[in-house]
């Protein structure tokens, strides 16, 4: 079970916090890109090297989680740059081009009984990344407990069409958040949402910072014990990594 209180372990008030935020990879999932970009290269007969140069050098990935590209576009794309590579044998699908760009991840057990705590205690929760849609489906689509939810919120890059740290996530998951509480008046709090009562936690110091522009609390960290501890620096007794 979760408690919150209104000192920080300095013993100095704090806002209370009434929505948190996660980022999805390296804080609920951990992933390998040089593994995705092996499974491209086994597709095509390649390298890792030529596979990573053709998803991530010139913003082909993220193109595709910001929405810009389909994936039939995203993926003509890499069989393009492929091509003048090596001679595949056949056309690749899309499909498994899909699928081999998002077999890289893994769920962050000890980040269950953290979610499944905030939850019991009624602390609405969302999620806010920068991720593509078969990179999400990926992960929707494994029975991983970590995912089983529910989300008060998602937002996610290739919806919004904006990535972190662009200004328009943020404020579209401010919105959304707000609209949540406002959609639970049995909790006994209508008071309009404050930036500063949003904690979002992410793995990036660029995604944090805009955050914190925007007027929310945020902390670098990765998902286990370092998330876990800082929502606890931020009043939730959440369960310690040992026990989680």
């Amino acid at each position: 079970m979760v408690s919150k209180s209104s000192h920080s372990r300095t013993g100095l008030m704090t806002p209370d916090i009434r929505f948190v935020y996660f980022d999805l990879g390296n804080i609920l999932v951990s992933f390998d890109r040089n593994l995705a970009s092996d499974n491209v290269a086994d597709l095509f007969g390649g390298t890792r090297e030529a596979s990573d140069e053709i998803l991530h050098t010139g913003g082909l990935q993220n193109q595709l989680e910001t929405g810009l590209i389909s994936e039939d576009e995203f993926a003509q794309a890499v069989r393009d740059a492929y091509a003048t590579l090596v001679q595949p044998n056949g056309m690749v699908a899309t499909g498994d081009i899909m699928r081999a760009i998002s077999d890289m991840f893994t769920p962050i057990e000890s980040m269950v009984a953290v979610l499944q705590s905030l939850r019991a205690a009624k602390v609405p929760i969302g999620i806010l990344s920068n991720t593509c849609a078969a990179h999400w489906n990926w992960v929707n689509g494994r029975d991983w407990e970590i995912m089983s939810g529910p989300f008060d919120v998602q937002v996610v890059s290739y919806e919004t069409r904006s990535m972190k740290p662009d200004r328009v996530i943020y404020e579209t998951a401010m919105k959304l958040a707000s609209e949540c509480l406002a959609m639970r008046p049995d909790e006994g709090d209508n008071a309009e949402l404050r930036p500063e009562e949003i904690l979002f936690v992410d793995d990036r110091e660029e995604n944090v910072e805009a955050a914190l522009a925007h007027g929310w609390k945020a902390e670098v960290c990765l998902g286990g014990e370092q998330a876990i501890d800082v929502l606890r620096r931020h009043g939730f007794d959440v369960p310690l990594a040992s026990t989680a």
